[in-house]
């Protein structure tokens, strides 16, 4: 299930700090003290970055980014509800970790929800940063939706009942019931920062399961491929328009789309959901879950990444024929044939 966090936010200097984070540090210093190790070093090491960057982030604990924190908290086995304090000055965030109590399906009921709302406010709008193309988007094809969640479940979640079993479309069929997700999305104007990874991640996957025998059968994989071929010329024809397709019904029309390339690369699939009312970001954790917070100290840390990211990158929409062609066909065409995935 779910677990509440209330985050304590005081501002001075136009600084934000949270209680929420410096209680966390704290149990950083006495579970790394327990284990013999300087916590600079573990922090550095579990998190991939120098021991430079783990002191900046110990002593400027406000620093530490969403998926840092729930990176930390899963390997040190700290509950974030022993964090919760209450104040006069307090937003609320709630942290979604992915199991058996709280699955994808739930995640996807709760998305239905705020996309929902967004639909019927003038003016929402959606920034996303993607490590892999966004989620919103497999769900229109069946094999690939079921595949994409078969690789969640078996290697990332661990899902014991699939290890022993290869990949076929009819082992995922309730990911069928979540494609109106598609259709809301199309229906809300996004920027989406997208780098080079988030266009062959999933071509990794498919090579990977083909070379291991992890498909089936020939149909299964060639069914996987094709879909994911048919949703990069989709994402394709959606950036040649500026404008959100349906992809299987030509003349209908969705909301404004603009797609940047970044050569920076997100730390996962985040993104921020904008509407008159409120912003609420979706800081998403492979490995752990989801956190979901209006607390502005979370809504304007994710929107500085995404903002440095597309600053940084090129827009492929309406204008960037030239750069669009060669990321979104040259380079992808390449990219399967190095992985000999390309079929005359």
């Amino acid at each position: 299930m779910g677990v509440k966090v209330d985050f304590v936010v005081l501002s001075e200097n136009n600084l934000i700090k949270t209680v929420m984070i410096d209680t966390f540090t704290q149990l950083l210093h006495q579970k790394t003290k327990q284990q013999g190790m300087k916590t600079a070093t573990i922090v550095a090491d579990i998190l991939c970055i120098s021991q430079d960057a783990a002191y900046r982030r110990i002593r400027s604990p406000q620093t530490f980014k969403a998926d840092e924190l729930m990176k930390l908290a899963k390997v040190f086995n700290i509950d974030l509800n022993t964090l919760i304090h209450m104040g006069n000055n307090w937003f609320q965030g709630e942290y979604k970790s992915i199991d058996s109590s709280y699955s994808i399906h739930d995640y996807y009921g709760e998305l239905k929800s705020y996309l929902g709302k967004a639909i019927e406010r003038p003016g929402s709008f959606i920034s996303y940063g993607a490590k892999e193309i966004p989620m919103f988007y497999y769900l229109w094809f069946p094999a690939l939706a079921a595949f994409k969640s078969f690789v969640w479940n078996r290697d990332f979640l661990g899902d014991y009942k699939l290890r022993s079993v290869p990949f076929q479309a009819s082992l995922m069929e309730n990911e069928r019931k979540f494609e109106s997700l598609s259709s809301q999305y199309m229906n809300i104007a996004s920027e989406e920062i997208w780098s080079y990874e988030t266009l062959y991640s999933t071509l990794y996957q498919i090579k990977h399961y083909k070379e291991c025998g992890l498909f089936a059968n020939e149909n299964e994989f060639r069914a996987v491929l094709d879909e994911y071929d048919f949703l990069v010329d989709h994402i394709h024809d959606q950036a040649e328009r500026g404008k959100k397709l349906n992809p299987y019904i030509p003349n209908v029309v969705g909301a404004d789309f603009q797609l940047y390339f970044s050569p920076l690369t997100s730390n996962d699939n985040t993104f921020i959901i904008k509407t008159v009312r409120d912003s609420i970001a979706f800081v998403g954790s492979k490995m752990t879950g989801v956190l979901i917070s209006d607390c502005e100290h979370w809504v304007n840390s994710t929107q500085n990444w995404l903002e440095t990211c597309k600053n940084n990158g090129t827009l492929l929409s309406v204008t960037g024929s030239g750069p669009r062609d060669r990321f979104l066909r040259q380079e992808y065409r390449a990219k399967k044939k190095m992985l000999g995935l390309l079929f005359e």
